[in-house]
Parts: C-alpha cells; sequence; structure tokens
C-alpha cells in the first residue's frame, strides 16, 4: 500500500511538472492535450483577488491564452456596486479605453494588405475633407508615423470626450477643428499622441468607404467572433445593459466615475467596449499569424520593430509596444480613462498572452495593470538574466546627472502641462560609475533604481534587465517606447518654477491681508496734524491708485486657488477636462487672464508713482515687489499653459 501511495504521488507530481512544462513551452506538439487552465487560475485567483482588495477596485475580468487556444477566464468582485451584480467575463463589458488602438492598427493593416493604404505615402494624398499642416516641406507625416506615434504632433486631451452619444462629433469633423501644431519632423522621435491614432482611424473611414466603427464590426469582430464588441456611440442596447459602470473612489466609498463616457476619435479609444472572452480571440488571431484577419506576413510586419527612440531600449510596432520583463519581448498596450484601465499583454515567442480590465482606478491607479503583467511574466515566460559586461573604457556618466520630464507632458499645449510640476525624474551620479534614477524610467510605480553603463550612453538597471540611454540631444530612452524624457535646463526646473510660486504667492497674500490694516492705519494718521504737515513731502496719488495692486493680489490668490481646489481632487475633476469645461476650469482659464490685465495696471501705476513720487518710499517699494510677484505668477502660469 505504501508503495503504491508512493508511485501514486510520483505520478501525479510528473503530471503536475508535465502541465506546467507544457504550458511554458506551448509550441510543443503535446500541448493541446495538457490543460493549463489550473496554473493560471491559481495564479489569477491569488493575484487579482489581493490586487482587488489592496487597490480598493470593485471589479476585473481577466483572460489568457496559449497554445493556440483560450486556457482561462474568469471574472472578480463586482460589475456593478449597488447592486453587486458579479463579474463575468463572456458577459461583463468593460470600457478598455486604448487597448482600441490595437484594433484601429489592425484596420489599418488589413487595408495594407488591400493595396488601400501605403504605409510610406504622405496621409495627405488620402486625406479629402482637410489636409495635414505642411509644417516640414519635403517631409510628410505617413500612416507608419501614426501607428508608432512619430508624426510629431503636439499634446492635448482637453475637449476630446463626450457625455452622451448625441455630443459626439463626426470623426473627421473633430480632426479637422483640432488639428494640433506640428512640433518636430515625422520620424524623429516617438512621442504617444491620441489624435495621431484617431487620424489612422479616419483614413481607415476614407480608404474603406464606410464608417470607422462598421469596418471594425464587419473586419475585425465579426470575423473573430467577437459579439460583445463594439466601437459604435452609441453602443448597441446588447452591450449598454452589460456595461460594468467605473467608479473612482471618494471619500472612502466608491462612486460612479460619470462624464466623459464616449469620445469624438474613437480610433484611439473612446467609445470601445469589449469584454475578457472577445478580447482573447484577438490575442488569439495575432499568436496565430494573424489568424481570420491578416496574413501571417503582415501580422509578422506589425509585430516587428518598426521605430525606437533609441537603440537597446524598447521601441515601436504598429500600434503595439515593445516591453521586456527578464530580458523577454512582450507585445503590450494599456488603456486608461476615469472609472476604467485595462492592459494586453502576448508574449510572442511563447504564443501566450493575458488580457485583464478593471472598472475602477481604486488607489493604485492604472499603474497597477503593469504589475499584473510583470507577475504573469515572471511566472509563466521567465528567462534567465544575465550579468551586464561594460565594454572597454567608458565616459564618465556623471554629466548626465540632472533633472527631467516626460516629453508628451512637455508637448501639451493644455492644462495636461502641469503633470510635468510634478512627474520629474532626477538621475544623480553615485560616484563609483554608476547613476541612481528616482522617478519614472520604468512602467509602473515610479521607483529608485541604479543603472550601469554597458557602453556610451547606454545603461542596464544593476541586478536587473532594464536599459535606459542617455542622447547627445538632451533625451532619455527609458523603457517606455513612446514615453521619453528630456532634460531641463536650470530655468525649466520644477522645483525652481514651484519655488517661485510659493514667494510670489506668499508676497500678494500678505499684501492683500495687509491692505485693510494699511488703510485703517493711514485713516487715523491723517487725523494728526503733524501728519498732514508730512504729506506735502510728496507728491498724492490718485485716491484709486493703490486699486490695481489689490486687485491683482486677489485675482493671483484665486487663481491659484482654483488649481488647488482641482489638484486636491483630481479623479473627480478629470471627467470635465475631457468633456472640455466646467465651471471650475473655466475659473481656471478665465483668472490668470483677468489678473494679467490687473497686473499691467499695476505696472503702469507703479512707473507713474515712482516718476510723480506718488507715496512714500516704502508704498512704492510695496507697490514694486507687488507687480514683480504678480509677473512672476503669470510667467510661471503661462510655462504650463495656464493662460493662452
Amino acid at each position: 500500500m505504501l508503495l503504491e501511495r508512493k508511485s501514486s504521488c510520483r505520478r501525479a507530481l510528473l503530471c503536475a511538472l508535465a502541465a506546467v512544462v507544457s504550458f511554458l513551452n506551448v509550441t510543443a506538439p503535446a500541448a493541446a492535450s495538457v490543460d493549463p487552465a489550473s496554473s493560471v487560475r491559481a495564479f489569477a485567483d491569488a493575484f487579482i483577488t489581493r490586487q482587488l482588495a489592496e487597490h480598493r477596485i470593485p471589479g476585473a475580468a481577466v483572460a489568457v491564452v496559449a497554445g493556440g487556444r483560450q486556457v482561462y477566464a474568469q471574472g472578480y468582485g463586482v460589475a456593478e456596486v449597488e447592486t453587486r451584480r458579479p463579474v463575468d467575463a463572456a458577459e461583463t463589458v468593460f470600457a478598455p479605453a486604448s487597448v482600441a488602438k490595437l484594433i484601429t492598427a489592425t484596420a489599418v493593416m488589413q487595408l495594407v494588405e488591400r493595396g488601400r493604404i501605403d504605409l510610406d505615402t504622405d496621409v495627405n494624398e488620402y486625406l479629402t475633407d482637410f489636409k495635414i499642416d505642411d509644417a516640414y516641406p519635403g517631409k510628410p507625416i505617413t500612416m507608419a508615423h501614426l501607428l508608432t506615434h512619430t508624426a510629431g504632433f503636439a499634446g492635448g486631451d482637453f475637449g476630446t470626450g463626450a457625455a452622451t452619444p448625441g455630443d459626439v462629433h463626426p470623426l473627421g469633423e473633430h480632426l479637422a477643428d483640432h488639428q494640433p501644431r506640428r512640433i518636430r519632423p515625422p520620424g524623429t522621435r516617438a512621442v504617444y499622441s491620441n489624435y495621431g491614432m484617431g487620424l489612422a482611424g479616419h483614413l481607415v473611414e476614407l480608404r474603406s468607404g464606410m464608417p470607422f466603427h462598421e469596418f471594425v464590426q464587419q473586419n475585425i469582430f465579426a470575423p473573430l467572433g467577437m459579439t460583445h464588441s463594439t466601437m459604435a456611440q452609441p453602443e448597441p442596447e446588447a452591450i449598454a445593459r452589460t456595461l460594468a459602470p467605473g467608479y473612482r473612489l471618494a471619500g472612502g466609498r466608491q462612486v460612479q466615475a460619470t462624464g466623459a463616457k464616449y469620445g469624438h476619435m474613437p480610433p484611439h479609444g473612446a467609445g470601445f467596449r469589449s469584454t475578457a472572452t472577445d478580447m482573447a480571440a484577438f490575442m488569439l488571431a495575432h499568436l496565430n499569424d494573424g489568424g481570420k484577419i491578416l496574413k501571417p506576413e503582415t501580422a509578422r510586419l506589425m509585430h516587428s520593430r518598426r521605430f525606437g527612440n533609441a537603440e537597446g531600449t524598447s521601441g515601436m510596432a504598429y500600434g503595439f509596444q515593445e516591453y521586456s520583463r527578464n530580458g523577454r519581448r512582450l507585445l503590450v498596450h494599456r488603456g486608461n480613462i476615469p472609472g476604467y484601465f485595462a492592459v494586453l499583454a502576448l508574449v510572442p515567442d511563447r504564443r501566450i498572452g493575458i488580457y485583464a480590465s478593471y472598472n475602477g482606478s481604486g488607489k493604485g491607479g492604472p499603474d497597477s495593470a503593469w504589475a499584473l503583467v510583470n507577475a504573469f511574466a515572471d511566472q509563466f515566460a521567465a528567462a534567465p538574466v544575465t550579468a551586464a559586461q561594460p565594454a572597454g573604457p567608458l565616459p564618465d556618466p556623471a554629466g548626465h546627472a540632472g533633472s527631467y520630464r516626460a516629453t508628451q507632458a512637455a508637448d501639451m499645449t493644455d492644462l495636461g502641462k502641469l503633470s510635468s510640476l510634478t512627474s520629474v525624474t532626477t538621475v544623480t551620479a553615485t560616484g563609483d560609475g554608476t547613476l541612481t534614477t528616482t522617478g519614472a524610467t520604468a512602467l509602473g510605480a515610479p521607483e529608485t533604481r541604479q543603472w550601469t553603463q554597458i557602453t556610451p550612453g547606454l545603461f542596464r538597471e544593476k541586478n536587473g534587465y532594464r536599459t535606459i540611454r542617455f542622447g547627445t540631444d538632451g533625451l532619455l530612452a527609458t523603457e517606455n517606447p513612446a514615453g521619453p524624457l528630456e532634460r531641463l535646463a536650470w530655468y525649466q526646473s520644477p522645483a525652481l518654477h514651484l519655488g517661485v510660486l510659493g514667494v510670489s504667492l506668499t508676497i500678494l497674500v500678505l499684501s492683500a491681508m495687509g491692505r485693510p490694516v494699511a488703510f485703517a492705519v493711514r485713516r487715523i494718521r491723517r487725523r494728526s496734524p503733524a501728519r498732514r504737515q508730512a504729506t506735502h513731502a510728496h507728491a498724492h496719488a490718485p485716491k484709486l491708485a493703490g486699486v490695481p495692486g489689490w486687485v491683482t493680489a486677489v485675482l493671483v490668490m484665486a487663481s491659484a486657488g482654483s488649481l488647488v481646489v482641482m489638484v486636491a481632487d483630481f479623479d473627480a475633476k478629470q471627467a470635465d477636462f475631457f468633456l472640455g469645461g466646467s465651471p471650475l476650469l473655466t475659473a481656471i482659464a478665465t483668472l490668470p487672464v483677468l489678473a494679467a490685465v490687473a497686473t499691467a495696471a499695476q505696472v503702469v501705476t507703479v512707473a507713474l508713482a515712482w516718476r510723480k513720487g506718488w507715496w512714500s518710499l516704502a508704498g512704492r517699494a510695496h507697490h514694486s515687489v507687488v507687480a514683480l510677484a504678480a509677473v512672476a505668477y503669470l510667467s510661471v502660469a503661462a510655462t504650463y499653459n495656464l493662460i493662452g
């Protein structure tokens, strides 16, 4: 009996090992006969359940594919907090947001196959309703640029959302009316652009002769059996009924994130709806040489590296972003809108993939999606990490020390640029030939990391596998292939700007608060005969001469206060930003302009005071300082797009 038990245990152990090995090497012929669902279930049950609890997210749906089939799909938590409706991976619809860019890129590649779109042709040759500004003659924007985020458009998401389907603008009309400036030649730098992908979707419309949502429905969703997916606005009633509301935390409880549920540029992600099992079908098509929707050679072209901000770092495929984990190449895309976030990750050389969608921003926010991808890759696509070996004599890395900010934030032409005030990455030299970075050099939550130089300008994470590269143009290429950083000059330092704001606001607050006191003191002094005689020592100022300074101080204080209100609860205000307006946002846009007018009046008043000898010397100095403080505040405000 004991021998039989040992034999049974041995057989059970061998079977378990075979299942794991089969999952990790799904290209083997025997893979189809082994079900790896139990190992995936154990992983997902532990990780997703813990993640929802720790980050306080209502629900999630996950799907895993391997060996040419869906091996696991499961819902976790609740789709609707109010009714406690559970999440069902096959039935519950989520809003995966920018994961839709992979749908758009796939649609483009289908038209490339049909000869309707050439990846290297000037997009203006296809546009019939408007033209892209020819800002760089001889350097046109092509479809390849749009799919790799290298078109060179300025950024800005203000007003791209819509509260109801009736508010949605026609795609071509919106693109024509909101064309951003071109700020760099195409093909020089990959910087994430929603407008670029919206334009790619519009070209699908023009070259196919049908609305974008109809094209993807007929050519992607229907062939793959994605019956719970749509890019139509409004969504079909059957899909709307099973949509999980998006939530945010407010006062320790879950509230629905109302607002920008739709958008004017569906190809970049607004209005996209899908389920975990539908997205599993999409992953399988890409892992299976294009499946029913692409030719094998087209799929390989789409998945190959098409652009990189620097050699040796992550790059862009067409639509997909490269991501490295333990030295293994992944193809990924993440999505995020108020109340929802999602992530899709493929490991092409293992033919496995994972998709997850969440219906709450929670405490960790969308960055927690990378934690899932990392944990999944660590367990099911592990690869040995080799130690970095420096190649010969290397330059002193201390020259790379400094402050860096996200190029995407710097490119913003709206209030989004404010994010660069608090998203600085600091690079310091440790003195032993290594660098330390504090901030976002890796996808996910910013962390402090140490780096060893292996070739001039190329650094590898100490005891890790990530790489970053410093360019001669001040560019820092990071793990995010469409999110490079740029070096800041001393006058661009957010620390300096915050200091200027702090000093100027302190001066203006003291001035505004001190004016009533000063007014009362002056009234008392005017009753003194000695004071009346002393006033003849300098010229009398007009009665209203001091008003511009007080008005300036009040308006600047109100402007700063409106920003504090927005930042204090940005999750609640985020939808208003995408919708393009609210009383608070109107105040944020208007108050600095009014303050600028009052400041101009104050500057003129101060100039006249010094010329005509108004007030006492201390009074003139006070009003001069108020004018300088207001000018300093407004200069910083203009830097972050609060004026204009």
